[in-house]
């Protein structure tokens, strides 16, 4: 099991549609899947699933101790049957003020995947789209991955700083608290165009005053596509709906080498 969170503090990075799309590619390579929607904004439990539930999420989960059976919903999406998901909803959003009241409150999530490991380890990976805010949340979950994968947006130089703010709290965090963690990050730069725009040279020339980013950041970029959106919309992986679409495009290759490189640096 390898429990791996999507983030940067920056929102509208992509972070939700890597996910997905992550998730999808594995689990059609017969990889058994879990995500956890730990956004508020339930944006990928409104792809998974239903834009409105009565479902548990992780707010039950923490709150009354309700087991993994009771909050996974198994197989939401037919097409994909080795994929489950944990929902989210607007209960989310106080989850944090919750925890705030809590003993040893950074290690609340910790203490619920202790609880309910014999249902979680069931899982070749566990995936987890956290909502652009390091709170106490996010840390929750952070604190408890193998790997984070952090999108940039490309030529939006605060993607950079939001994920340059989040490694500097986290180390911060991390050392306050006296924790060694040995997570991987991989940083990938996504709505890539080869097009020579002014605003790339800035992104490009920012970026490189980061050191610690540019040593996590992938070889691999994500083409700005429609294709990309098309396919969340119609609720498929890049692959099918180029296949239904019967289009080709470079994005195919992309991901198969965004995932093949996260497989080499075991991140994934």
């Amino acid at each position: 099991m390898k429990i791996v969170s999507f983030f940067n503090v920056k929102g509208g990075v992509g972070k939700t549609t890597l996910t997905i799309l992550t998730a999808i590619k594995l689990s059609k390579q017969g990889k058994k899947v879990l995500i956890i929607d730990a956004d508020t904004q339930a944006n990928l439990t409104q792809f998974m699933y239903k834009i409105v539930h009565n479902n548990k999420t992780m707010f039950e989960a923490l709150t009354d101790n309700s087991s993994a059976d009771e909050v996974i919903i198994n197989a939401p999406m037919d097409e994909y049957p080795n994929m489950d998901l944990i929902p989210s909803d607007l209960s989310l959003s106080v989850l944090s003020e919750f925890l705030t009241t809590k003993t040893n409150r950074e290690k609340a999530v910790w203490r619920w995947f202790k609880g309910n490991i014999d249902a979680l380890k069931n899982y070749d990976y566990i995936f987890i789209d956290l909502s652009p805010s390091y709170d106490l949340i996010a840390r929750n979950f952070m604190l408890i991955s193998d790997s984070i994968i952090t999108p940039l947006q490309y030529q939006d130089i605060a993607s950079i700083r939001g994920c340059e703010l989040f490694y500097q709290k986290f180390n911060q965090d991390l050392e306050e608290m006296e924790m060694v963690n040995e997570s991987k990050r991989a940083v990938v730069i996504n709505s890539h165009t080869t097009r020579k725009l002014s605003s790339g040279d800035i992104f490009n020339d920012y970026l490189d005053t980061f050191k610690d980013i540019k040593n996590d950041l992938l070889d691999t970029k994500i083409s700005d596509t429609t294709i990309v959106k098309n396919a969340i919309l119609n609720k498929m992986d890049i692959d099918d709906y180029l296949k239904k679409t019967k289009k080709a495009h470079k994005i195919r290759d992309e991901f198969n080498e965004f995932i093949n490189e996260l497989i080499e640096k075991e991140v994934l």
